[in-house]
Parts: structure tokens; C-alpha cells; sequence
């Protein structure tokens, strides 16, 4: 602390000087008023101990030189002077305090310790001051640039104060928010629940948020907001504190409150939600938001017994535009064909994207909801048969419509789409641009061949897959050739599923590989079983154009006939025409391999595909089995068939042993062996069989050819 001792007696100001020095503080001497005032505006000084009476510039002088220019600085006058009035004077010139010549140095020393408490108090108060200045200019800013929008409310709901961002993200000046009743920022679908939050509080918990619309003063202007606020009440004792509820027993402020902006968040949801429940190519709603609709429409039907329709809508043969001009041109096409749709519809429709190419339309009507549907379905149709413009192509689609009713084709949201499927699976590969509508007579392929890909899957976990095997007569001698391997499934109920059950679907879905090597397993385990009681035939296997067309296929066969140490000659794949003709380069590859290998290779239901003679003398074939369509034409009616003799003599031609299938009656018997044919199988001499059956007729019958010769004409001439 500098202090400055202004005395004309240089012993008296020292013998001060000495003083404060014993009592630690420093202090300076100026011996003239002058003096003093240079020293004062070259540098201030917290305490000046100044004498009065001083020649040419008084201590009074100094005195209001110092109240002037340094009302900082303390002054304790220190004189001789004895008048009262002189003292008052000075005091009220604004010393500190007077100090009578002569003092004792404990009274000066009093009086300095007393101005320098209260120069470090009124520091203290200064600085408290100067923090709570700061702190306001600091909560001040805070709130008013605060992103959030700031407010209180009085107890009666009118603005009291905002912050300048909600006046600003409002449309409004401060000053025409203050007063205005808090309703009138509010969007009028939302004003009930602000009246249930500002002026019934009792209803949300202490601190607990709300969303509302805000309307700014451009009505156009919405604000998605979070508001959280506090209730303020006055104490009885004096000061505030929060409520938890709007009570007239207490002495309610008013309300304090924040609004976040959560538009961005809201828009954000918006999108998030939009793109969950829409396809986002065509922007219609997508299969997840149609079922939903489509349960609203169920329930509120069912409450009103109302009627409506549910059409689906496929793109034929879609997957080629994609593959001919590339998916862009695709896409482009796709959302062409939903704004045509879009302009069949109505504004109470629902029009939706359920799949890559199919479309679904929910229909609500006024009138007989299946003429209603029959005539949007033609529009539909009228509409999508003009060709898209698509990256300079003109490309042509075409649909198929089908339709289902509530209530009548089903009551609930799987009823009503399984229906639906169902029609369009039987118009599937009919006429193009047609429609129909649902009937209890109508069969869903699709649903029946999921069913038999699981009967499949089952049965090979289950060693369900068993192979019975039919002969092959020699129609001269009536000894077996040979026997075919034929698959079959034995359900746990013990029925047995035939191929022609079972094997489209296998081919679909890939499982007729797991087939297929499950049959040439145990036909070449049954096989070398037959090899072992001394019986020796060739085994035929039925093998599907899907097989031949999997890489190293001849290798997987050759492996399994070397593994039970089989002849390859004994083993005869049999492939039918539509094989032979795609002339795939992996299929005649395997086709070779196997045939160079010793395999015998048949052509199966021969005439029944394009019957090109070309292949025949072309790949190295060993067998020919004419179809028995052709054989099951001799009747009692009709006893002759030309294209049988022909194909005998072509089969002779070409040097390929001929088989007749489906020989059933004494008559197609006789008539192949008039003709020349060779080898027969059928009915009329055994069914497909199990191994152990299969065995017993061969033992029988090749030890035994003409017994069982004499028993065919017992049997025809009793019969």
C-alpha cells in the first residue's frame, strides 16, 4: 500500500516516516503542497497523511486537488490547526479522518490501521460488485444468444421475458412478444396440449419435456420445438422457489422455460420414417407400410362392413429389360410405370411397390367392389400397354392383374395376399395383359412347390429318397436287359411321391444335385449287390439337363462306378432330347468324357422334344427309347402306328439298341414284336419295384422265359 507524507517540517515528516516504517509500511515525503501534486499525477497513492498549513499551496489545496483528480486516494489530515470548524471543513473536503498535532504514534497509528480496513473493504465491495456485473453482462449474453429459445412467463401465460433468439426464429421484436399471451406462438392443432402444459401443470411431472408446433408471426413459419420448463413461486419468508404444479394456495411467479428447436431432428425422423415405409425408386409406400394399410383397412371394414378390393399388378418378364438394356434403363422404366399406375388411382386409394416388379393397389369402394375392380383393372391395362420411352428405346411391357375382395376372398391380411398370389400364379404363361380374380377352384403352384421343397429336404435328412428299379424286357425272349433306377419319396404317412411330383421343383431350387448323386449312390451300391448273387444287368439313371451342366460331373459318376469296382458298360445314363439339342459346352463335354469312359448314353422320351435326327449321329449315343405316347396309341380302335416301324428302322439305321416305353397290353406287345422292336418296358411287365422285388423278377423270370411267356397267354386268353 504507497502512502505519502506532504509536511513543510522535514523533522516532523520524518519522525512519521519512522513510524510507519516500525509498523511495516513504506512511505514517501514530499515537503510542499506543489511538490505533493507533482508527485500525485506522476503517481497515485492509496494514503496521503497531509498537513494544512503549508506556505504558498495549503494542505486545503492539495486537499481538493486530490478529491478532484484522485477521489481513490485516502487523505488523513495531520496538523496543528485547533479549530473545529477547520476539521469539519476538511472532513466534508473529503478526508478520511483529522489527526491532531501533537499526536502519540499509537493514535496515528489507529487512525491509519481504520482507513486502511475501509480502503480494503470498499476493494472488496468494488471487486464483489464488478464479478456481479460480469456475471449478469455474462448470463445476459448467454441467454440472449443461447441457440435455444428462452422465456418466462407470468402467472397468467403472457410473455414477461424472451430471449432476442426466440423474437428472431419467431418473426417478432422483443418488445411485441412482451405482454402477448403465450397462445399466440402456438400452432392451433397443438393448442390443447399446451393449455393442459402451461396452465394445468398438475398433469406432467417436475422438469418433464414437451413437443409443440410454434407458429412465428409469417404463419407459414412452424417450429418444431422441445419445451421444458419449471413453475416459480414466491416464499412467504421472502425469495423464490420452484413448484412442481400451478397451486392458487401458493403465491405463483410465473413459468421459466426453454424451447428447443428440434425441426432438424424432426425432419431427420421424417426421412428416416419416409424411407423405412416407402420404396425410395418410385416413392411409393413399400410392403411394410401396405400391410399396414391394409390391416387399417381390414379392421375399419370389419367395424362398418365395408367392402374393398386388393389388386396385384406383375410386370411380365421384367428381368429382361433389366438384362437387355442394363438396370439403370430399368429403374428408369420402373418408375415410369408407378406414375401410370399412380394416374389409375384415386385419392383414397393405396398404391404401393411390393417387390422388385410388382405393384399392389388397395381399393376401397362405394359400389359391388369385384365390377369395381374389373374395370380399374382394364384401366390399368389400357394404361400400361403404351410403350415407355427409356434411353432412346420405346420398350413395351405387359401385366398381369389379379384381384381378391374382402370380405369374401378372406378376411385377414395373409388370406387376402395368399389369394391374390394364387391368381396370379395361374395366369403366369397365359395371355399377356390379363386379369383375374380369385375363386376357390384356383391352385397356388408357388405355395405347393415351397411345400415339396421342404418334402425334399426332409426326405434326404431323413434317408426318405429310395430308388425302385423297372425292367427291361427283351421283347423276343422275355429275359431282363436291364433295369431303370427310378427315384422316389416315402413319406412318413408311407405313401410314395413320384418324380413327376418332385423333380421340377428339385430342378428350381438346385436340390437336384443332392438327388441326383443320392441316386447314382445306391443304384451303384444296389448294382454291385445284384453283382455279387451272380446277377448281371445294366442299371439305367435318369439324369437331368441341370446335372450335366455342373462342372466335372462325368468325374463325380466315374468316381462312384470305380468306388464299387463296377463295369462302366453296366451303367446307362439316360438324357432326354432337350438336352441334347442346347449343346452346351459343359453338357457335351461331360456327355463325351462319360462315353469315352465305357458309360452307355440313351436319349429318353424320344419324339416327344424337336426329334432332330442331327444329334443322333452326332454325339455318341447307345440307346434309343422311343416315348410312350407313341406305343400307348395301338389300342383294339387303332392297331397300327406307322412312326413306331419308322423309328425302329432309324434306331437300326444308326446302330442304337431301341427301347418302347410304356408297353401296357398284350396287343402293343405283339405289335412291337411284329415290327421288330427289341426291347420293351412297361406295366405289362412289371411296375417300378424295390430291390429285393426287382431281384426275385429277374431270377424268375430270365430262368424261366417261356413259363412266364405261357402265363401272359393264360392270363390274356382268361382275361
Amino acid at each position: 500500500m504507497l502512502i505519502l507524507i506532504v509536511d513543510d517540517e522535514i523533522k516532523v515528516a520524518r519522525s512519521l516516516q519512522l513510524i510507519l516504517k516500525l509498523e511495516g509500511l513504506d512511505a514517501r515525503i514530499m515537503t510542499s503542497g506543489g511538490a505533493a501534486i507533482e508527485e500525485m499525477a506522476r503517481q497515485p497513492y492509496d494514503i496521503v497523511l497531509l498537513d494544512l498549513n503549508m506556505p504558498h499551496i495549503d494542505g486545503v489545496t492539495v486537499l481538493d486537488y486530490i478529491s478532484r483528480n484522485h477521489p481513490d486516494t485516502s487523505v488523513i489530515v495531520v496538523s496543528g490547526e485547533s479549530e473545529i470548524k477547520k476539521a469539519v471543513h476538511v472532513l466534508k473536503a473529503g478526508a478520511r479522518d483529522f489527526v491532531r498535532k501533537p499526536y502519540t504514534p499509537e493514535e496515528l497509528i489507529f487512525s491509519i490501521n481504520n482507513v486502511r480496513e475501509k480502503i480494503q473493504l470498499e476493494r472488496d465491495n468494488q471487486a464483489m460488485i464488478a464479478t456481479l456485473q460480469e456475471s449478469e453482462a455474462l448470463h445476459k449474453f448467454i441467454v440472449h444468444h443461447s441457440p435455444d429459445l428462452v422465456y418466462m412467463l407470468d402467472h397468467q401465460g403472457n410473455f414477461t421475458f424472451v430471449n432476442k433468439n426466440t423474437a428472431e426464429r419467431l418473426g417478432y421484436k422483443r418488445k411485441e412478444l412482451l405482454g402477448r399471451h403465450y397462445s399466440s406462438v402456438i400452432y392451433p392443432d397443438d393448442l390443447d396440449l399446451a393449455q393442459r402444459y402451461f396452465m394445468t401443470g398438475s398433469t406432467l411431472a417436475h422438469h418433464e419435456s414437451i413437443e409443440l408446433r410454434l407458429q412465428g408471426k409469417n404463419k407459414e413459419s412452424v417450429i418444431h420445438a422441445e419445451i421444458r420448463s419449471i413453475h416459480i413461486e414466491r416464499k412467504l419468508t421472502g425469495g423464490y422457489r420452484l413448484g412442481r404444479a400451478r397451486n392458487p394456495a401458493t403465491h405463483p411467479v410465473g413459468t421459466y422455460g426453454v424451447a428447443r428447436d428440434i425441426s432438424e431432428k424432426k425432419r431427420a425422423e421424417e426421412i428416416i420414417r419416409f424411407q423405412n415405409n416407402h420404396d425410395l425408386m418410385t416413392g411409393l409406400p413399400n410392403r411394410s407400410l401396405f400391410h399396414e394399410r391394409l390391416e387399417q383397412l381390414i379392421s375399419r371394414a370389419r367395424n362398418t362392413n365395408e367392402t374393398f378390393a386388393l389388386i396385384l399388378i406383375d410386370i411380365n418378364r421384367f428381368k429382361l429389360i433389366n438384362d437387355t438394356y442394363s438396370q439403370a434403363v430399368g429403374d428408369s422404366v420402373l418408375r415410369s410405370f408407378a406414375e401410370r399406375l399412380g394416374r389409375c388411382c384415386t385419392a383414397v386409394d393405396t398404391l404401393a411397390r411390393i417387390g422388385g416388379d410388382e405393384f399392389a393397389l388397395l381399393m376401397p369402394t362405394s359400389g359391388p367392389a369385384d365390377n369395381s375392380a374389373r374395370e380399374r383393372a382394364e384401366r390399368i391395362v389400357e394404361e400400361t400397354m403404351m410403350p415407355i420411352r427409356a434411353n432412346g428405346n420405346d420398350i413395351h411391357l405387359s401385366v398381369i392383374i389379379g384381384i381378391t375382395i374382402y370380405p369374401d376372398h378372406g378376411n385377414s391380411c395373409q388370406t387376402l395376399m395368399k389369394n391374390v398370389d394364387t391368381v396370379l400364379c395361374n395366369l403366369k404363361n397365359r395371355s399377356l395383359n390379363s386379369y383375374g380374380v380369385y375363386n376357390s377352384t384356383l391352385e397356388n403352384k408357388n405355395s405347393q412347390k415351397v411345400f415339396t421343397e421342404n418334402l425334399i429336404r426332409q426326405a434326404l435328412k431323413n434317408d426318405q429318397l429310395i430308388v425302385h428299379y423297372q425292367p427291361l424286357v427283351n421283347i423276343n425272349t422275355l429275359r431282363v436287359s436291364s433295369i431303370e433306377a427310378l427315384a422316389r419319396i416315402q413319406l412318413s404317412s408311407g405313401n410314395i411321391l413320384l418324380p413327376t411330383q418332385f423333380i421340377e421343383t428339385a430342378e428350381e431350387t438346385a436340390l437336384i444335385h443332392d438327388i441326383g448323386e443320392r441316386v447314382i449312390e445306391i443304384a451303384c451300391r444296389d448294382l454291385k449287390d445284384l453283382n455279387r448273387r451272380g446277377i448281371h444287368v445294366q442299371v439305367s439313371i435318369n439324369v437331368s439337363a441341370v446335372q450335366l451342366q455342373m462342372d466335372n460331373f462325368a468325374g463325380k459318376v466315374l468316381e462312384r462306378i470305380h468306388f464299387y469296382r463296377l463295369r462302366p458298360q453296366d451303367i446307362e445314363l439316360e438324357l432326354t432330347e432337350n438336352v441334347l439339342i442346347q449343346d452346351l459346352k459343359t453338357t457335351v463335354s461331360n456327355i463325351v468324357e462319360l462315353a469315352g469312359a465305357g458309360v452307355n448314353i440313351a436319349v429318353d422320351d424320344f419324339g416327344t422334344g424337336y426329334s432332330s435326327l442331327c444329334y443322333l449321329d452326332r454325339l455318341p449315343l447307345n440307346t434309343l427309347k422311343l416315348d410312350k405316347s407313341f406305343v400307348q396309341k395301338i389300342t383294339p380302335d387303332n392297331p397300327a402306328d406307322p412312326i413306331i416301324p419308322a423309328m425302329i428302322r432309324v434306331a437300326e439305321g444308326l446302330q442304337l439298341r431301341f427301347v418302347a416305353e410304356g408297353i401296357e397290353t398284350r396287343q402293343q406287345h405283339e405289335y412291337l414284336l411284329i415290327h421288330g422292336g427289341t426291347i420293351g418296358q412297361g406295366y405289362y411287365y412289371s411296375r417300378p419295384v424295390a430291390k429285393d422285388q426287382v431281384t426275385d423278377y429277374i431270377l424268375a423270370h430270365n430262368d424261366h422265359a417261356g413259363k412266364f411267356q405261357q402265363t401272359k397267354n393264360r392270363q390274356a386268353s382268361t382275361g
